[in-house]
């Protein structure tokens, strides 16, 4: 990690990146022994359901691993992918040939991929840093809409702390912001945004504590090793390596590996490399020698354009930061249990 993130704090361990991620590593691990006690309540609380839980998949090793062991633990998943058009083959393929063999059902939500094109192009064009702000919102809103669907109350992700414990704010914008995402797309456009599928703070609030939806992260109960989980991958499911992480979406391995890197100077390999290094999964010295190569991405033929367009920030746009603000503080005075 460096001064690309600006609120790094370096001290002689370290940084401050390095210390939380050490104290969110040891908080998880203290916190294992809980796992067969929250799979018994996912299975309890979806009795007589043909559903006990939800799970996203991209694909990646990290949804694959979570379809793998919720499947492995006895719960009955309903099992979705998100096409926005991006999609790898062979990231499809994993997917495909994981649900076949574990015999579980797999729904493919299509989204309209026109108007999520002209929303990208319009924060391209408003100088927004984080493109896959978008992507990760309807990601949100369709995961919510599916378990509300269906009636499920459990759903399980792959967000690990082991290879994601490390990941400045200053990087990126709330992709939960629909207030800011429709104001930059009014702006540019001139136009409402409508058609896509899409969450407000809100509505998500209503779902975590009237609907109590509830999200799950299964890896951070078990001892995750990502070398160790491709090879499991390859073994069970003949599974692909697609690159480097996230990059089983051609968009997103653009915007990380061009759009941040050559236009906003950020090199999103050293936060996944960073965490790596923390749980003990990477040397610093075999990170450096994977920083020295320069970051390889598809082209789509707008690299000259992109560089044209302004640079702007969040507080640029009309946003939502007072809501959110006002929601943590009313959290503090909600019952645990409700929130558990």
């Amino acid at each position: 990690m460096d001064k690309s993130a600006e609120e790094i704090v370096f001290s002689d361990s370290g940084c401050n990146f390095c210390e939380q991620a050490k104290k969110a590593l040891k908080e998880i691990e203290a916190e294992k022994y809980k796992l067969p006690e929250i799979i018994e309540r996912i299975k309890r609380d979806s009795r007589g359901d043909i559903y006990s839980c939800l799970i996203g998949t991209s694909g990646g090793i990290d949804s694959s691993m979570a379809l793998h062991y919720a499947v492995k633990f006895g719960l009955r998943p309903l099992c979705f992918m998100l096409d926005n058009g991006y999609n790898d083959p062979k990231a499809d393929e994993n997917i495909l040939q994981m649900v076949e063999k574990l015999q579980i059902p797999l729904f493919r939500y299509v989204i309209d991929l026109n108007k999520f094109k002209e929303l990208q192009a319009a924060f391209m064009k408003g100088g927004i840093k984080n493109l896959e702000a978008l992507t990760d919102h309807v990601l949100f809103a369709t995961t919510y809409e599916m378990a509300n669907k269906y009636g499920i109350k459990w759903i399980i992700s792959g967000g690990n702390t082991a290879t994601e414990s490390i990941m400045p704010a200053s990087w990126g914008e709330d992709p939960r912001d629909l207030y800011w995402i429709k104001n930059i797309f009014k702006k540019i456009t001139g136009k409402k945004l409508k058609g896509l599928p899409v969450i407000s703070l809100l509505r998500e609030q209503y779902y975590r504590l009237i609907k109590q939806i509830k999200f799950f992260r299964i890896l951070d109960f078990i001892n995750y090793d990502k070398e160790e989980a491709i090879k499991l991958l390859q073994k069970e499911y003949g599974w692909q390596p697609y690159g480097e992480k996230h990059c089983e979406n051609f968009f997103t391995w653009w915007f990380q590996n061009f759009y941040l890197f050559e236009k906003w100077g950020i090199d999103k390999r050293k936060a996944h490399l960073s965490s790596l290094i923390v749980s003990g999964q990477i040397t610093r010295p075999e990170a450096m020698d994977l920083l020295a190569e320069c970051p390889v991405y598809p082209k789509i033929r707008i690299e000259d354009k992109i560089m044209e367009y302004p640079k702007r920030s969040y507080s640029d746009y009309k946003n939502s930061e007072w809501i959110r603000k006002k929601i943590i503080w009313i959290y503090k005075f909600i019952p645990v249990k409700w929130k558990s």
